[in-house]
């Protein structure tokens, strides 16, 4: 049995509703990774439900989504989210909702659950530009943000932007962001882009700054996939047993046995399979590592078949 992540390619709560009940209702999706699709072209995975321990939702908008929650709950189905608000706006995220209306609907899925462990939030990436998002709009962003999800969560997932080289060919003009300086991989990017503003000590005093806002909240901030920072700040498990935990003793003993699957470097995740596909989202996010041009991904989105058993 397996969880199935939907997904960290692609917003598919946000897009990809009616693809998703139609997968699940034909018992299996097709998916091709970065790295191919195996022998015959695509990976399957089964949506059975003799196969399936729960699903892991990723979204910045849940909103067209909710039919298939109920779906879910009805079939006494396992979910949990990963939940993105970032209130950038639509300069940076240009497909996303208003922060009030993503606010609005992080609530509406939350009280749905079990319990506040089954939702984290993802305040992701911590972007920061000169022009516009300093540390003092962070702080403030942050707060208003942390009070309105009071008690519907425990957990907020931060990490800095990763200076993808997808992500440094679309940064919106006019800003400068510091970049997550870390790993060797990233060295090869520095030397390409010298340019490239690092983060330093004053984002790490914004980190603290951060963390000690949520904790005002009941919130404990954990940092993603930047081990630089684990020992000052504890390491997210974006999926783990604690997500499930809530659905009981036997389906937290589940998850916690599945092996490692990490999607990257210090990611602590158990393993999933994820059904999304590259370049299928078209949140128009600049960051997204998935991403290689907005305009090809608003094209396959615009060229999607909800029949089909792959996004594209």
């Amino acid at each position: 049995m397996h969880i199935i992540s939907a997904s960290r390619r692609t917003d598919i709560p946000h897009y990809y509703a009616a693809w998703f009940s139609g997968r699940r209702k034909a018992g299996y999706a097709e998916y091709r990774t970065v790295f191919g699709g195996g022998p015959a072209g695509f990976f399957r995975a089964s949506l059975k439900p003799e196969d399936v321990l729960g699903y892991l939702f990723w979204t910045k908008y849940a909103g067209p989504f909710h039919a298939e929650l109920k779906a879910l709950r009805t079939e006494g189905v396992p979910y949990v989210y990963q939940y993105t608000i970032t209130g950038y706006g639509r300069e940076i995220e240009s497909g996303i909702p208003s922060r009030e209306a993503v606010i609005k609907d992080f609530l509406k899925v939350a009280k749905a659950l079990p319990g506040p462990d089954c939702i984290q939030w993802r305040y992701d990436p911590i972007l920061i530009s000169a022009k516009t998002y300093t540390a003092a709009w962070h702080r403030n962003n942050f707060k208003e943000i942390a009070a309105s999800l009071t008690g519907h969560t425990r957990v907020v997932n931060v990490s800095f932007t990763e200076p993808y080289q997808k992500a440094i060919a679309k940064v919106p003009a006019g800003h400068t962001i510091a970049w997550r300086q870390t790993e060797k991989q990233r060295e090869a990017i520095y030397k390409k882009y010298p340019a490239l503003r690092a983060v330093g000590a004053q984002e790490v005093k914004l980190l603290h700054e951060l963390e000690a806002i949520a904790k005002g909240f009941g919130i404990q901030l954990r940092v993603c996939c930047n081990q630089e920072y684990t020992d000052s700040f504890p390491a997210a498990q974006c999926c783990g047993a604690e997500l499930f935990a809530p659905y009981g003793p036997v389906l937290n003993w589940q998850v916690a046995a599945l092996p490692p699957g990490p999607s990257r470097e210090s990611c602590r995740c158990v393993k999933t399979v994820d059904i999304g596909m590259a370049d299928t989202c078209p949140g128009g996010c600049f960051y997204c590592y998935v991403t290689t041009s907005q305009a090809q991904a608003a094209e396959n989105f615009k060229r999607h078949d909800p029949a089909g058993s792959r996004l594209r």
